[in-house]
């Protein structure tokens, strides 16, 4: 057995994906998981991609992916002796699979044929779902602090203070007191049950407009806003969450109509598949879009965590939330998927 076919063996039984290229950028060796890659993946050609020439190929694609350009420039720098080593994290994800992959390049001379790159491309996707589970962990806890601090500071102070006056007399305090509680232990329950990542949430009817002007009751304090319901159902939700759901859009648009400059409204409406909330307040802003985003898979908004906590439980129930520009001139939120009864 000659060395060069002991070399090709050894990296036939690499788990990664490796290729060589020469000092143009032409593939000049593949390995096995290389081609089991291509074939797999539907490429378009021989699947060991012998003679393709990788610069071409990321500088193709340098517009769309801004990665494909990073690789590109990396190669250049090692063919050039600019630098030792390239490294980069990239997805790769599939229709069906999220995947993610480390790329790592260095460079090697050899007497007769000049400079050459060694290219590997190394699966990280188990490592990268781990850090996805605690960074969901971590917006979990998030969510459970925002909403504990957020709806459980007024009515907490409102309830020692009329728990003091009813040291002295009994009278219609009480029933406010009782009120109170009540909605402390409600908003407790609904942060537990979704910061504990709810498998299967306890479905009921709910009367739409009911929950939507019992929830606005709650959050509204007085603001001077004009709110409007438009529609209404029943539709099949955990009651809870539902609850929270509502409470936390509509502190969002309450926030936002807060905008000086900006008039007080807002607007609830049923659809065909779902419903939408309207303010007036300022256009949708980035952060607001990223929040609400479906490929947002790792990382927190900490400075959105109402529409986190919105989209959490929409997800919950295989709903969708979208934000738009709305026809009061501000924001809609609108969640899709829902079926109506």
């Amino acid at each position: 057995m000659g060395d060069a076919s002991l070399i090709e063996r050894g990296f036939d039984e690499l788990p990664a994906e490796v290729a060589l290229l020469d000092a143009r950028g032409d593939i000049v060796y593949t390995n096995r998981a290389w081609r089991a890659f291509a074939e797999a993946n539907g490429f378009v050609g021989d699947v060991d991609t012998l003679g393709v020439n990788y610069l071409a190929v990321c500088e193709a694609a340098r517009d769309e992916d801004e990665t494909a350009g990073l690789v590109a420039d990396g190669i250049r720098a090692l063919l050039r002796g600019q630098q030792d080593l390239f490294a980069i994290e990239y997805p790769c994800h599939s229709p069906t699979v999220y995947r993610w992959f480390m790329m790592r390049a260095v460079p090697f001379d050899t007497p007769r044929h000049g400079r050459f790159v060694l290219v590997m491309h190394l699966d990280i996707t188990e490592r990268r779902l781990a850090e996805l589970q605690v960074n969901e962990k971590n917006q979990h806890l998030a969510m459970l602090a925002h909403v504990l601090s957020k709806e459980l500071k007024e009515p907490l102070t409102t309830a020692i203070e009329k728990a003091g006056r009813l040291v002295a007399k009994d009278g219609p305090d009480a029933s406010s007191l009782t009120k109170i509680l009540s909605r402390i232990d409600t908003i407790i329950e609904q942060s537990v049950t979704l910061a504990d990542q709810v498998a299967t949430l306890e479905l009921e009817s709910v009367d739409f407009r009911e929950y939507v002007d019992s929830e606005w009751e709650d959050v509204e304090a007085g603001n001077d806003i004009d709110f409007r319901v438009v529609g209404g159902g029943v539709l099949a939700a955990d009651e809870h969450l539902f609850g929270l759901l509502l409470s936390s859009l509509f502190a969002n648009c309450i926030r936002r109509s807060s905008v000086p400059g900006y008039p007080s409204e807002i607007v609830v409406g049923a659809t065909i598949d779902g419903f939408y909330v309207d303010d007036d307040g300022p256009r949708p802003t980035e952060e607001e879009r990223a929040a609400t985003g479906q490929d947002q898979l790792l990382g927190v908004d900490y400075d959105s965590v109402e529409l986190s906590v919105t989209r959490r439980i929409a997800d919950l129930h295989g709903w969708t939330l979208d934000i738009t520009e709305s026809e009061l001139g501000g924001a809609r939120f609108e969640v899709r998927g829902i079926a109506w009864r």
